[in-house]
């Protein structure tokens, strides 16, 4: 995180005396918006760049008071109040843009101002925004963005930006001329329900913020707030119950490369008056039970491809035809787009559709055979917290089991892959819309070996020029299979050689003789490759002496199947988790044959190395004429807490330790 300077710090705490001061009468009521003379205060001691390490701007304010109606909508009527620091921060705000679907959202701006640094105001004419379709690509909603040009700006300017939204979820942007928002056609997702996810993070400095919820005092709502401390209140005010949350001093987070979804780290707000997960469950049931109808299309195509196979092969078959055969596209249905799928005849038809549509498509196919199926909400690449708010960005299929238990299949994780769940999305949240209601509950957890790469160097010779010839097998399952048989599908195999040899590395004279795998969409077994390699002068060659690096321990392919072992782990320590493709079990076995009357003089050592995040085993044999060695790594979780970092690390420095040791061999 940046730090302040002590002068800085010291500015700051002028600014939150005078924030505390303008705001005194929180004491006796609830807080209130600010008014054109704190905003002047407020600025007055914001400070310049040097007080904030270099940003380019700061939130002098931020804040927002939400007005929930008993339907389930609300208005929020916010502020931003932004100092310009830098000629970077004058680029940044030349336009102000918002995005909007006026099927879920609407909002008016309000006005714009600018505060001059010699103390002018300027008002920004409204009338000059202009409206553009959003740039869109494979989801097409129909999204818009509206777009009003700030004039020139300098250092020391803030712009006042005050906008009123109606609506739900997320805020967008509507006609920013209107005077009045009108909400027409617009409908909760769960009529009588809000809810909301509000981060208390940043990109960029902030002085003050603050979120208040102005609640129906019949309408009683919980929340929490993770990653973080939140200052929070809560007031009577006749009939409506005031809830605020604020926090001062909010810096800017660059983060860590590699490191978990920042809403799984950093301090947010989780908030609803859903009473529980089951009540979710039973909506998401309601809202979607009617789009899983058959046509004797359907039926025929099921019928098509189980012919002769047994009940879970049928549940693959339908699984891999919808991964591979509904491609991936959004259109728009109507307001309802965002939480409904659309009808399965539809999709069929169509032959596209995203996530919610493809776990449709799957819903409907495995209802013919006669499976109970209904979708599952999920959110991919992050954590779905236990107040019971929208935290999903994915849909997928669950299937009950006949004793009652699930099974979960993501058909839009699964083209060209044998995976029937992706396991890069171990342990994660999951909410089945079922008749009854479900608590959420967690994907299941992939075991190292379920993600194995395996490879098998069966017949390694380097002769006396120096010359390494080697035939290697590799067995793959889980992630290392699936992007295997990604990176093989697209090309056709005679020119495949070319491309995968750019990623050999096994030396700048290593060449690929000879090639073969599997047919990626052959999900009968584990993925496969055999290929032969040529590297001349893969050692270097004296009279009586001979050094080479082990082949295998080079990692032949590795960009393409453990890149993200290879990262670069250059930090001793972490404060946030790192975040990894999944689990793995990487074991490499081969015997190299040396020249005739050569013998191993020195080699790696055998070392072993146990830690809760990973461990690693290597084991050689050297002797007259051969060298033999094994090696392990195995990576126990694809989420490395800061703690346990320690042990990763050396893990893997150990490996590539490995591989930048000789081995020496000379002759009688």
């Amino acid at each position: 995180m940046r730090k302040t300077n002590n002068a800085a710090r010291d500015l700051l705490a002028q600014l939150l005396t005078v924030v505390f001061v303008l705001t005194a009468p929180a004491i006796a009521e609830p807080p209130q918006p600010v008014d054109d003379d704190k905003i002047r205060e407020m600025l007055a001691l914001a400070g310049d760049a040097d007080a904030y390490d270099g940003a380019s701007l700061v939130y002098v304010l931020d804040e927002a008071d939400v007005y929930v109606q008993h339907s389930g909508l609300a208005t929020t009527e916010s502020c931003q109040v932004i100092k310009i620091l830098t000629d970077a921060g004058i680029r940044s705000q030349s336009v102000f843009r918002q995005t909007c679907d006026p099927d879920t959202n609407r909002i008016a701006v309000r006005s714009v101002k600018i505060h001059r640094a010699d103390g002018v105001v300027e008002d920004v004419p409204l009338s000059g925004i202009v409206m553009q379709p959003t740039r869109q690509n494979a989801i097409y909603w129909g999204g818009d963005q509206y777009l009003l040009s700030i004039p020139r700006l300098a250092i020391g300017d803030a712009l006042e930006i005050r906008t009123s939204k109606i609506g739900f979820n997320i805020a967008y942007l509507a006609d920013g001329s209107a005077s009045q928002l009108d909400a027409s056609g617009l409908e909760p997702p769960m009529p009588g329900h809000w809810y909301e996810v509000t981060p208390f993070y940043t990109s960029h400095p902030i002085i003050h913020k603050r979120y208040t919820v102005h609640m129906p005092a019949d309408m009683p709502i919980q929340y929490e707030v993770y990653n973080g401390e939140v200052k929070s209140s809560l007031w009577f005010a006749g009939d409506t119950h005031v809830h605020t949350f604020s926090a001062e001093n909010i810096q800017p987070v660059s983060g860590e490369p590699h490191m978990v979804a920042r809403d799984d780290c950093l301090p947010k707000l989780v908030i609803a008056t859903v009473p529980d997960w089951e009540m979710k469950s039973r909506w998401f049931f309601n809202a979607n039970e009617s789009q899983f109808d058959a046509d004797d299309a359907i039926r025929a195509k099921v019928a098509e491809i189980t012919a002769g196979l047994d009940e879970e092969a049928q549940i693959q078959a339908c699984l891999h035809w919808v991964a591979d055969n509904i491609r991936y596209y959004g259109t728009s249905r109507g307001p309802r787009e965002g939480f409904t799928l659309h009808h399965s005849i539809e999709t069929f038809q169509d032959k596209g559709g995203v996530c919610k549509d493809i776990a449709g498509m799957l819903i409907t196919m495995l209802r013919v055979l006669g499976h109970e199926t209904y979708p599952s909400l999920t959110m991919a690449g992050s954590r779905v917290e236990r107040i019971p708010a929208d935290q999903f960005n994915h849909t997928v299929t669950v299937v009950r089991n006949p004793d009652g238990s699930f099974r979960v299949l993501d058909p839009t994780w699964s083209p060209v892959s044998r995976e029937l769940w992706s396991s890069r999305e171990a342990l994660q949240g999951l909410v089945y819309g079922t008749p009854e209601g479900q608590d959420q509950t967690l994907s299941p957890y992939f075991s190292p070996e379920e993600n194995m790469l395996q490879l098998h160097a069966r017949r390694s010779m380097i002769d006396s020029a120096g010359t390494l010839t080697t035939d290697i097998h590799g067995e793959l399952c889980g992630y290392p299979g699936t992007y295997l048989r990604r990176y093989t599908n697209a090309d056709r195999k005679f020119e495949y050689g070319a491309r995968i040899a750019r990623y050999l590395n096994m030396g700048p004279s290593a060449r690929i003789d000879k090639l073969d795998f599997i047919d990626p969409r052959d999900y009968s077994q584990n993925a496969w490759f055999d290929m032969t390699v040529s590297a001349p002068r893969y050692a270097v060659c004296g009279d009586d002496r001979m050094m080479f690096r082990l082949p295998l321990m080079r990692h032949p392919l590795r960009r393409i199947f453990i890149r993200d072992l290879f990262y670069g782990f250059s930090a001793d320590e972490r404060e946030f988790n790192l975040r990894l493709r999944a689990t793995r079990l990487i074991r490499y076995e081969e015997t190299i044959d040396l020249p005739d009357g050569w013998r191993v003089e020195s080699a790696p050592e055998a070392r072993s190395f146990e830690s809760p995040s990973a461990s690693i085993s290597f084991e050689i044999v050297p002797g007259d004429g051969e060298l033999s060695y094994m090696f392990e790594f195995i990576l126990k979780d694809d989420r490395i807490a800061p703690e346990n970092y320690v042990g990763f690390k050396k893990a893997v420095d150990m490996m590539l330790d490995i591989a930048d040791e000789w081995v020496i061999c000379d002759t009688d």
